[in-house]
């Protein structure tokens, strides 16, 4: 079973399950993504693009510890997070204002339908779109290699990151 994490509005077809904390279509489980429903080293892969940097960076550790939980040894792992270095720099240097600067940082990206309007509490649907840390290259590759070996480490789309990486 190929698992991927916080699939929104655009599930993967190359996986065979989707996850997501909001209630989208084609979600078949909703969950957070630091408490996942599956059995011990039960999934074969697991994607997870542009979903770290919506974790708190305090809980990031724990986060990659439950997803090297639910894969089998040798399974692969597909982590996609924007590169905050470079948006900060493009910012410092100028050539991006501080308005798209906070897109790319600090997420929300309110205008997706998907993240209009409020859950019963109230609490406005953004807000799970918004970004709580911040990586670069380095200290992404640095908290992935505590639990997986890292095996390609690559920016992609100018502004992202790319990582894959495999359960020893």
């Amino acid at each position: 079973m190929r698992l991927e994490i916080g699939a929104g509005e655009k599930p993967h077809p190359d996986y065979d399950l989707h996850v997501d904390v909001l209630a989208l279509p084609d979600i078949e489980v909703r969950c957070a993504i630091d408490r996942l429903p599956f059995a011990s080293g039960s999934l074969d892969a697991l994607r997870a693009n542009h979903v770290l940097e919506h974790q708190s960076y305090e809980l990031v550790r724990e986060t990659l510890r439950e997803w090297a939980r639910v894969l089998r040894t040798g399974a692969e792992i597909d982590i996609g997070v924007p590169d905050a270095r470079f948006v900060a720099t493009q910012w410092v240097e100028g050539t991006i204002d501080t308005a798209e600067a906070n897109y790319w940082i600090l997420g929300g990206h309110s205008e997706r339908e998907a993240h209009q309007g409020v859950d019963a509490r109230g609490v406005p649907l953004w807000i799970w779109n918004a970004h709580h840390t911040l990586f670069d290259a380095e200290s992404l590759r640095a908290a992935v290699a505590e639990f997986f070996v890292v095996e390609e480490l690559f920016t992609y789309d100018i502004r992202n990151l790319r990582l894959y990486a495999r359960k020893p």
